[in-house]
C-alpha cells in the first residue's frame, strides 16, 4: 500500500497551489563555441651570404719601417722634440701603425723579402 504524503499546511486547507506568480525560470542558453583555427606564422628566411677570406696584403718590412719612421717623427715634433725618447716614440709609433695595418687588412712581412740580386 502506498499513501501520499501531504504537507500539513496542504492537508489542513486543502487548497490548491496559490496563485501568486513566482518568476518565470529563464533558460540558459549555453554560449556558442569558438574553435580558432591554427595560427601559421612563416619564420623568416636567413640566408648566409657566402663569406669569402682574403689573404691579407703583405707589406715588406722595409716599406712598415718608413711609415713607423715617419708617425715616430711626428710624434716628436709633436711635443716640440722636448722631453720623451726617440725609442720611446718609435714603440708608440710601431704600435700605432701595426694596429692600422690590421685594421685594413694588411699583414707585415717578417723579415725583408730578398731582392731579385739575391736569389
Amino acid at each position: 500500500m502506498t499513501t501520499k504524503k501531504t504537507t500539513p499546511a496542504k492537508a489542513a486547507t486543502g487548497t490548491k497551489k496559490s496563485t501568486a506568480k513566482t518568476p518565470a525560470k529563464k533558460s540558459v542558453e549555453a554560449a556558442p563555441v569558438v574553435v580558432a583555427a591554427p595560427v601559421v606564422v612563416a619564420a623568416p628566411v636567413v640566408v648566409a651570404a657566402p663569406v669569402v677570406v682574403t689573404a691579407p696584403v703583405v707589406v715588406a718590412r722595409a716599406d712598415f719601417e718608413e711609415v713607423v719612421r715617419a708617425e715616430a717623427h711626428a710624434l716628436a715634433r709633436g711635443r716640440g722634440f722636448r722631453g720623451g725618447s726617440p725609442f720611446g716614440d718609435w714603440l708608440r709609433a710601431e704600435a700605432a701603425v701595426l694596429a692600422r695595418f690590421t685594421a685594413e687588412g694588411r699583414a707585415v712581412a717578417r723579415r725583408n723579402a730578398p731582392s731579385a740580386d739575391q736569389t
